[in-house]
């Protein structure tokens, strides 16, 4: 008796383990190196009335300024070029100077956790008694050899839920 409720309670340790869902990512490519945009889908959501507006940019709207850079000691940073996307169009906007916008954003880490990319922006020295901003975690969707995409929820107001879904390839 003691035999067959062992081997019962074997039987159903093995079910489980055997179902147990795998929740790693392993992804077939690190992500160090330079990735160019080349596509960009936008959905924005009116909290209010729910209403759905969506835009998507494909690869003729991003030039070789629009790109991360993942190095390998972990630092990384994120390049744009002038032109501001949303989900009613795009603009070109200038500075006070007359200067076209755009520039550089600088990580001072970046770690990859299953699919999620943490990302962590340098100290702020033009900032001495203020809080430093926390990490950004962005959603993995995709990284192999060639392709990376990514998706992001972005927390722009009470008025909007905003979500992008950003496609890069990898630089040569």
């Amino acid at each position: 008796m003691k035999l067959n409720y062992l081997i019962a309670i074997a039987a159903l340790a093995s079910c489980l383990f055997a179902c147990k869902k795998d929740n790693s990512t392993n992804f077939s490519a690190p992500i160090a190196g330079r990735w160019y945009q080349n596509k960009l889908t936008i959905n924005q959501q009116t909290i209010g009335t729910g209403a759905m507006a969506t835009a998507t940019y494909p690869a003729m709207d991003f030039d070789t300024t629009y790109y991360w850079q993942f190095n390998n000691d972990n630092t990384a940073f994120i390049s744009t070029g002038a032109t501001i996307f949303n989900v009613n169009g795009k603009s070109s906007p200038l500075n006070g100077n007359g200067q076209p916008l755009g520039g550089k954003l600088y990580y001072r880490s970046y770690k990859v956790t299953g699919s999620s990319l943490i990302l962590q922006v340098g100290f702020i020295p033009t900032c001495m008694n203020c809080s430093q901003p926390g990490p950004d975690t962005v959603k993995i969707v995709q990284l192999d050899a060639n392709t990376l995409v990514l998706h992001q929820n972005i927390d722009t107001s009470s008025v909007y839920k905003v979500t992008t879904d950003s496609y890069y390839t990898r630089g040569k």
